[in-house]
């Protein structure tokens, strides 16, 4: 069979949205998709029922380091390269970059190359410069060759253009579906939460440089609220270090990673959304991650980092609060306070669904169509 794009990703399909949302976008328009990535045999059997295929290249929990799972994700799709026949190869990040043109040459098709970070640039190698280098040297061989490649932000399309140099990529935004997720109790049960204390979130990849640590040191000055962590990472292990430090760890919960179809209904549980990126690399620097969308789409409101991209968003629509990057826990406790006031809470519930509608993913899904009818005509 030719698939009309096949999306590689050297990640758990079931949990990236950014992925998801791609090929659904293709599948609706009456195109066929082939995933290859990380997963088990029940999720490819959910995904195969709304129409993509996906061949679980590697099956969870992958441990080992990042260089020995990259050989045998590699090894699995030399294996598999006879059925991954396509018109277009979608790199996901900049690791499937080698496997998406060792395809395209095999069969004569495009890459379309996804930059949803500044893989020059990594927070999680901020410590490890020849690991960073090797990753930069792969980025700037293998990407000006990509029919076309995009990022999830202009603060990054800049950055890249430079860098490559390339023309400037498109901007295909990391935010949701439109879907009105109604208010739910999933945290609260879960861990027993009494009625009385407020849920403050944090989602996503438990990973150093996310103000997670700030956030439990804050609870010490929040005695009606208690955290929880939506998400794995290794770092967990120094976030529940800290909370036993701080003496809050009764206050601190562990969630596990929650598969991307299901998150609303988990985010929506919250009160308070956390998105406190911290600047430890240009990556960092420039994000605009889909949480604080997600937490908007929920309809929560968010603490964010004076970030220039999220400061640009709540400039527009301000659906939680900004604070300077190096804010100590206790005015980070104060920012949590103010959006959980009855003043702030009135004037998030009058801008919020405008919020939702202008950063939902229908608004991306013409460049995606672009970009697939552009790559295939070269």
């Amino acid at each position: 069979m030719l698939y009309d794009a096949c999306f590689i990703l050297l990640q758990s399909i079931a949990h990236d949205a950014r992925t998801l949302n791609m090929a659904r976008t293709l599948v609706g328009r009456g195109k066929s998709v082939l995933l290859l990535g990380i997963g088990t045999t029940a999720e490819k059997n959910l995904l195969e029922q709304e129409g993509l295929d996906f061949y679980p290249v590697l099956a969870p929990p992958v441990k080992q380091k990042l260089a020995l799972r990259w050989i045998d994700f590699f090894r699995a799709i030399y294996k598999l390269r006879k059925a991954a026949k396509a018109r277009t190869y979608w790199a996901e990040d900049v690791f499937s970059l080698p496997m998406a043109f060792f395809l395209a040459k095999r069969y004569r098709a495009k890459v379309i190359y996804d930059s949803r970070e500044i893989f020059s640039a990594l927070g999680s190698l901020v410590n490890s410069p020849k690991k960073q280098k090797i990753v930069s040297r792969i980025e700037r061989f293998y990407a000006p060759k990509a029919a076309s490649i995009f990022t999830s932000g202009d603060l990054d399309s800049g950055y890249l253009a430079e860098l490559l140099p390339i023309p400037r990529p498109q901007v295909v935004m990391n935010v949701p579906p439109f879907n009105l997720t109604k208010r739910t109790n999933l945290l609260r049960q879960k861990f027993s939460i009494d009625s009385s204390k407020k849920i403050i979130l944090y989602q996503g990849m438990i990973a150093e440089g996310r103000g997670i640590l700030k956030c439990v040191e804050a609870l010490e000055f929040l005695p009606d609220c208690v955290l929880c962590l939506v998400g794995d990472g290794e770092f967990s292990v120094q976030v529940h270090e800290q909370a036993l430090k701080t003496g809050v760890i009764n206050k601190v919960f562990f969630c596990e990673k929650i598969p991307y179809d299901e998150l609303p209904k988990w985010t929506a549980s919250a009160d308070v959304g956390m998105c406190f990126i911290e600047p430890i690399s240009l990556s960092y620097s420039f994000a605009l991650p889909n949480k604080l969308f997600e937490y908007c789409m929920a309809g929560i409101p968010s603490v964010v980092s004076d970030l220039e991209a999220m400061r640009r968003v709540l400039n527009e629509f301000p659906i939680g609060v900004c604070r300077e990057n190096d804010a100590t826990p206790l005015e980070i406790a104060g920012a949590i306070k103010e959006v959980l006031s009855q003043e702030f809470q009135t004037e998030f519930n009058q801008i919020k669904l405008r919020a939702a509608k202008n950063y939902c993913w229908e608004n991306q899904e013409e460049i995606i169509m672009t970009m697939f009818n552009n790559a295939v005509k070269k």
